[in-house]
């Protein structure tokens, strides 16, 4: 398969671990300059380094996405740095686990906050330039509880729901314009947000995290969570030219967890 996206400049949010480092790493081993962008400094600048490592360059970029001036500010120093934006990754987000009757609503504000209102104004900010040159991919990381529910996650995947309603109708509305938009679906992926959940799921169900997520493993068709890499590797086709003519599409890393 033909990935080629040496010298393309691609934004990536929650850079700092997880799918967000996989996937930073995985471009610049492809020759791609990566703008990194998280809150963590010290976690941004180690994941710099391995991508200069790996033969790629990285802009390192620490802010808070939550706040509404953050997304276009991340654009223009991507900018300033290499020019242009060639495709976005909408990586970063937050959880609250709890039962709905329990939860407050600022709680489901803070999150949406993040998950969704800091992912459409990044894409906006993003679009502009994929617009002018005509050319561009945006890549929004969702999850499988938007398609198939968990309980305790409501607030979680009602925000994920939105971002695969919001991937479906800004790729209607780019089309004609040499840009693509999808979203990623994985599902239980072994990153510290998820063992964070299956602490707080373990808690309102009397078992350590470590055994909520052998159970996870149980139930999956694989019996196995999913590793972050394997995301990341959807991510990167979608960036590819082989997929130009996937659009609005939400694709899941689940191990047959959904099978739409």
């Amino acid at each position: 398969m033909n990935i080629d996206i040496a010298g393309k400049v691609v934004i990536i949010t929650g850079a700092g671990r997880g799918i967000g480092r996989e996937t930073a790493e995985l471009c610049a081993a492809e020759g791609a300059s990566v703008v990194l962008a998280a809150r963590s400094k010290d976690e941004l600048e180690e994941v710099a380094a391995a991508c200069v490592a790996k033969g790629g360059k990285a802009l390192v970029h620490a802010c808070d996405l939550a706040t509404p001036e953050a997304a276009g500010e991340l654009v223009k120093a991507a900018v300033a740095a290499y020019g242009r934006v060639d495709a976005l990754v909408n990586n970063a987000g937050t959880n609250h686990i709890g039962s709905l009757v329990m939860t407050k609503e600022e709680e489901w504000r803070t999150l949406y906050e993040l998950n969704v209102f800091a992912v459409m104004r990044l894409t906006q900010a993003a679009l502009k330039q994929m617009i002018r040159a005509k050319s561009g991919r945006i890549i929004n990381v969702a999850s499988v509880s938007a398609k198939v529910g968990a309980p305790y996650n409501t607030a979680y995947a009602s925000s994920k729901g939105a971002i695969l309603g919001f991937t479906r109708s800004l790729a209607k509305e780019v089309a004609m314009l040499g840009v693509t938009v999808n979203a990623v679906c994985p599902w239980f992926v072994d990153t510290k947000l998820v063992r964070y959940g299956m602490g707080k799921r373990g808690q309102m169900t009397g078992v350590s995290a470590e055994e909520f997520l052998k159970k996870v493993a149980e139930d999956s068709p694989q019996k196995r969570v999913i590793e972050a890499r394997e995301v990341a590797g959807m991510i990167l086709y979608l960036m590819s030219p082989e997929a130009r003519a996937v659009n609005g599409q939400s694709l899941n890393v689940c191990g047959g967890v959904a099978m739409d």
